[in-house]
């Protein structure tokens, strides 16, 4: 769904109804569906301002160092015809960028000049990969390598050096869980500071008949807040919108070798936990290879996956009757996760989600036996194909799990596409899931607006859900300004189950409609005001009321400086058919509980060297009242060091019982290079009383030749002693050789 501009706060849990808007929301329905109808006839037109840049393969290639030095880009083709897109949209930029691309048969360059009058104000403080971009100055580099304006990649330096990298999907969103190879470097000095790119085709999928690439490039002045791009200047859509994108061309010759990829590695980890006193050393070798059946269709083949080096998840609590959703992380699963993309959907009902593979309910790993993937296009058809085979857990015996999915793109900007998953990595069963969708978008309306649309049906056969299940819905989204809006409406019967995907809640109907308004004043330091209204209702299949949420209003002030003010009141109601046991000892009584809630956040500039965040929240909550406390803090004293921390509590009281919730978070993080560092994390909740440590060293000898050392460590914080629990210590080493 198109949820990417809903408030913080926001979760598909709440889902409330009352039955005096049931007429209201038929009609709204049946009016919706008719906008969706008319909307869809509606043609693409290409802009005419859409730049395009002719390329000259390089005869010699450039040194990635990050100095422009003398003569070494002379041969390249060059632009500086840079736009404003905020603060004022559209605008000349306060300060001039300028930047070259060439090519030879194995790599694209790409070098940019930041030209600063005033260089000592230059932000640069972040050094590391993929972390939160909000505190320096920074270039986007984009590429769509088909030129379909559906999917792509994008790639990023901020002006400390650090790396940033990322997939493209839906025509509009950032996926920064994909890490590719690829080398950059900056450099900075008295007049601004300067970027360097080489991007292996290898990295890429592309197809070599086509010679002309979708690309863009945005800078970012942080200290101004301010964002130029060289296509595409409409301040709604940002960079990461392929459909804006300008043009490279004459890309001949390029190639990827012999589409080989051997990645071998090996992983050493002891397992402890002293209540049992039990110790394992386990030795795990594996290797992925990638086979580039053509230059646009890989084959990936994985041997005992190994997943010592994903990242841990950022706790949390549950205090709702569904489960929680947690992204993935793990890096055989990311790369080309945009080819497996439905429907338009962000969170469920996804008919396939790859967290759903590898990990136990309790979220203990699962070891992958195998597996083979095949991703890219075959002609007109976007493919992605995965097939693998999990270890034995926990009673559940080894599992062979399916997915396959196709797509054709029809229309201008549009596509249509089939999925179908099989099998249950749940102990019993079988399963198996067909789904179909339609996807439209136009991305140049009158205005230089844009519009999507999405239908989509899925069928599941579930042994554990007993028998045949179906689930529908209709989406649009208008994501503009100053006026959008989000509408969707679904239907999950009792039956459906993705047991390769994630549903929260099935046997409802669910609603949700938002509207947003959004002013730029540029006066009292006030750079933009967003007013949102959302409606989230879900019923029973016959259309019961069952849960109502209403934001009336939501507000977000934003000043020039990056400081954000946001205020929310929203309207709950809930009915229980059963009682819920929302902590232990705490059970909540069957009926219709209603509530206001009130919420205010302050967020200062994360361009700050210092920078922190309060939050408070207070009404109503079931029976009783929630009142919330939550603060951030993040200090980076230089671009080598920095610590964070969070805080969040929840004092519970209810006429069944009272209860607190705790959560903390502390991490600390220090860069010798870029590619070396080494981060502390600690992790602690008092639902769970435990506390969980998280050392992780990070060495990247150069790109695909990485070390990692990580000590997860938990500790039992019961009557406010840490007793040491499990212990796992991992040792891992990755190659990377192409051919």
């Amino acid at each position: 769904m198109f949820f990417s501009r809903l408030p913080h706060n926001w979760s598909p849990e709440k889902r409330p109804r009352h039955r005096a808007v049931s007429g209201y929301w038929s009609g709204m329905i049946s009016r919706f569906a008719l906008l969706a109808t008319v909307l869809l006839p509606v043609t693409t037109r290409v802009s005419a301002q859409t730049p395009a840049l002719a390329l000259r393969p390089a005869a010699v290639a450039p040194k990635i160092d990050g100095v422009l030095s003398p003569g070494e880009w002379d041969a390249a083709a060059h632009s500086d015809a840079f736009r404003q897109i905020t603060p004022l949209e559209n605008t000349d930029p306060t300060e001039r960028t300028e930047f070259w691309a060439a090519y030879d048969a194995d790599n694209l360059y790409v070098a940019i000049r930041a030209h600063d009058r005033e260089p000592a104000h230059i932000r640069a403080v972040n050094m590391q990969r993929d972390q939160d971009n909000d505190s320096d100055d920074l270039v986007w580099i984009l590429f769509d390598p088909f030129h379909h304006q559906r999917d792509g990649y994008f790639f990023g330096l901020t002006a400390a050096g650090g790396k940033l990298d990322g997939l493209i999907q839906n025509k509009t969103e950032s996926k920064f869980e994909w890490d590719g190879l690829w080398h950059g470097k900056v450099s900075r000095d008295a007049g601004g500071w300067s970027a360097e790119f080489a991007i292996p085709l290898k990295t890429l999928s592309f197809d070599p008949a086509n010679d002309t690439w979708g690309f863009n490039l945005q800078r970012v002045i942080r200290r101004k807040q301010e964002k130029i791009n060289w296509s595409g200047y409409t301040r709604a859509k940002g960079i990461s919108s392929l459909p804006d994108a300008g043009e490279l061309r004459g890309l001949t010759g390029l190639r990827q070798g012999r589409g080989l990829e051997f990645k071998p590695f090996a992983s050493l980890t002891r397992h402890s936990d002293p209540l049992p006193d039990q110790h394992e050393v386990e030795f795990k070798p594996g290797f992925d290879l990638v086979w580039h059946v053509t230059p646009s269709l890989a084959a990936t083949f994985t041997v005992n996956t190994d997943f010592a080096d994903a990242e841990v998840d950022e706790r949390q609590v549950n205090l709702t009757r569904f489960p929680l959703f947690f992204p993935e992380k793990r890096s055989f699963f990311t790369q080309d996760a945009s080819l497996f993309t439905f429907g338009g959907l962000r969170t469920d009902p996804l008919p396939f989600f790859s967290r759903r593979i590898g990990l136990a309910a309790d979220f203990t790993p699962v070891d992958l036996l195998g597996g083979a993937k095949l991703t890219g296009r075959l002609g007109p058809v976007t493919l992605g194909v995965l097939d693998v085979q999990t270890d034995r857990h926990s009673g559940v015996p080894s599992r062979n799990l399916f997915v396959g999915r196709a797509s054709v793109q029809v229309l201008a900007e549009s596509n249509a596409g089939v999925i179908v998953t099989h099998g249950d990595p749940r102990a019993g069963g079988d399963n198996t899931l067909v789904g179909f969708d339609f996807n439209y978008a136009s991305s140049h309306l009158p205005g230089n607006r844009a519009i999507e649309a999405h239908a989509w049906v899925q069928a599941t056969d579930s042994t554990l859900a007993g028998g045949k299940g179906i689930a529908s819905a209709v989406a649009v989204n208008y994501p503009n300004e100053p006026f959008g809006f989000t509408y969707y409406a679904g239907s999950y019967g009792s039956h459906y189950d993705p047991a390769l995907g994630s549903v929260q809640r099935t046997g409802i109907n669910s609603y949700f409609l938002q509207t947003r308004y959004t002013w730029r004043p540029d006066r009292f330091g006030i750079r933009r005001i967003q007013a949102m209204e959302y409606s989230d209702i879900s019923t029973s299949l016959r259309g019961r009321a069952l849960s109502e949420a209403h934001q009336i209003p939501y507000v977000e002030i934003e000043a020039h400086s990056g400081d954000l003010v946001k205020l929310l009141l929203e309207e709950h109601h809930e009915r229980l058919d059963a009682p819920f046991a929302i902590s232990p000892g705490v059970l909540l009584p069957t009926g219709d509980h209603r509530w206001l809630l009130f919420q205010a956040d302050w967020l200062s500039s994360p361009a700050r060297p210092v920078s922190a965040g309060l939050t408070w929240a207070g009404g109503g909550f079931y029976t009783g009242h929630r009142t919330r406390y939550g603060a951030q803090f993040n200090w980076r004293p230089s671009g080598h060091l920095e610590f964070t921390s969070k805080f969040d509590l929840q004092s519970i009281r209810l006429p069944e019982g009272n209860f607190a919730v705790r959560l903390a978070t502390a991490r600390v993080a220090y860069l010798f290079t870029p590619g070396l560092q080494l981060s502390l994390l600690g992790q602690y909740d008092n639902f769970s009383n435990q506390l969980g440590a998280n050392f992780r060293v990070k060495w990247i000898v150069q790109p695909g030749n990485e070390f990692y050392f990580v000590v997860n460590q938990g500790y039992d914080a019961t009557d406010g002693q840490l007793r040491p629990t499990r212990n796992d210590t991992s040792l891992k080493g990755v190659w990377t050789f192409r051919f």
